[in-house]
């Protein structure tokens, strides 16, 4: 799992817990806001005897003005009013009484049914005041709702207020539950956008590079982000650059054909040209006509060759052959043509060695590179080639060392592309496809080759082949 997974679950994640708080902490509130209610009606309930007998100790011993700031105290509080009313059914606070609940409240005093609810008590000044809580707990038929005065007066039937106050709407769970969609929806945008701008700009290079614009490239829109959708960025501007690279050879093989054709074939209009006028020289043009047929015979060929290589058609399958033999041969014709440079070769070659390969790509390769060298090495120069078999490896080495110019150090990569050049221009009968088939054909059979100057003057090339046990 990669970074990207890890960066859509936290996300969601994160989202969820979130709608999930405000869910949660809306339940809790209402749950909280009912436990409030019900914890108040207790109150009502246990505490209402309570106040009764406190209200007696008070007019006892603070008198009427006590009890009278007492009970007026009261009318702030949730608690259930005290009613203190004298024997002319006057209210200690003016507090108007229905008629049925003060019936009430005296019979159940002489009746004796509630005395620590229901009580009177005798005043400082001799008044008599009659001290009760108007609940059904306490006997009551009905507790009437609250008057604008802070007295009760219940209307006949109305079962619908028993409290001593008006219940408490629990708090409404919508706005934890909208916070939590509104966060969850937040997130969820957030995150659409975080990964439709990469895909975005990935979808505008693609349709920008099958336009043909070669030079698109997405690394620098992708920010600082650290993910797979990053990765894929590198990775399509590591395409663009391969697709523009091999676009831009393409293209530049295309004008090197072109040129290397263009030559040979001036010449050979001109060789006609002058045999017409000129019939004393048809000879020497026809023999320069063939030669320049001939160039672009091994032109074309080489061509094939390259494109062949390039493909992956390799030619004729594995078999087995003398390598040692193989080696021979190719020094052997190439002695020939280093008679015509006035360059020697010296070889020191192996003995009998049986592997399996593929034998005509391997003396294409080697044959190239041999030639190269004697094309290049100075005259009455030398070329050397050697060759060392690793048994225990199955790798054949061979270096071959010219005492040609040498390759400038910034254009030792570029030798063995097609149609390369080095400073010295003198060697007209070069194609220069001769090292670029043999990278390939080295490449094939799955070894390597490389190019270096030596420190007395000249290149030397090494040549690694790997065989089949």
């Amino acid at each position: 799992m990669g970074r990207l997974f890890w960066k859509f679950f936290l996300t969601f994640w994160l989202a969820l817990l979130v709608a999930g708080i405000g869910v949660g902490t809306a339940v809790w509130l209402r749950h909280n806001a009912w436990q409030g209610q019900e914890a108040g009606q207790l109150v009502d309930v246990g505490h209402a005897a309570s106040f009764v007998a406190v209200s007696e100790n008070i007019i006892r011993h603070g008198g009427v003005a006590g009890l009278r700031s007492f009970l007026d105290s009261m009318r702030e509080t949730p608690f259930p009013p005290v009613y203190a009313v004298d024997d002319q059914d006057r209210d200690i606070l003016q507090r108007s009484l229905a008629l049925e609940v003060l019936q009430q409240a005296r019979t159940l005093f002489q009746q004796a049914a509630y005395p620590e609810a229901i009580r009177v008590v005798t005043a400082d000044d001799g008044q008599r005041y009659l001290l009760f809580v108007p609940l059904p707990e306490h006997g009551f038929a009905d507790r009437p709702p609250p008057m604008p005065d802070g007295g009760f007066a219940p209307p006949p039937g109305d079962r619908s207020a028993h409290r001593s106050r008006p219940p408490r709407e629990p708090p409404t769970p919508r706005m934890p539950i909208l916070a939590g969609t509104l966060a969850s929806l937040m997130f969820s945008a957030a995150l659409a956008w975080y990964f439709a701008k990469p895909i975005r700009s990935l979808r505008n290079a693609f349709a920008a590079l099958a336009q043909g614009d070669l030079d698109t490239r997405v690394g620098a829109s992708m920010g600082k982000r650290r993910d797979e959708l990053s990765d894929l960025g590198r990775d399509f501007d590591h395409m663009a650059g391969q697709i523009h690279s091999l676009v831009h050879a393409q293209q530049r093989l295309l004008h090197d054909v072109s040129h290397e054709l263009r030559s040979p074939l001036a010449r050979i209009q001109a060789a006609i040209g002058v045999a017409q006028q000129q019939p004393e020289k048809t000879q020497t043009m026809l023999d320069r006509i063939e030669r320049e047929s001939q160039r672009i015979s091994d032109l074309v060929g080489g061509l094939l060759m390259l494109s062949r290589l390039e493909a992956g058609v390799q030619g004729s399958e594995s078999h087995d052959f003398d390598i040692g033999a193989l080696l021979d041969d190719i020094v052997e014709d190439a002695r020939f043509e280093a008679e015509q440079h006035a360059v020697s070769i010296r070889y020191h070659g192996i003995a009998e060695t049986v592997v399996k390969g593929r034998s005509e790509l391997l003396h294409r390769a080697i044959e190239n590179v041999l030639r190269n060298a004697l094309q290049h090495c100075r005259k009455h120069g030398e070329v050397s080639v050697a060759a060392r078999f690793d048994t225990g490896k199955r790798r054949l080495q061979v270096t071959v060392d010219d005492q040609g110019p040498g390759v400038a150090e910034s254009e030792l990569a570029a030798i063995f592309e097609p149609f390369f050049r080095s400073g010295d221009r003198s060697k007209a009968d070069s194609i220069g496809l001769g090292l670029a088939i043999a990278y390939r054909a080295i490449e094939a059979h799955g070894g390597r080759i490389q190019a270096g100057n030596r420190p007395q003057g000249g290149l030397r090339i090494e040549i690694e082949i790997p065989f089949a046990g």
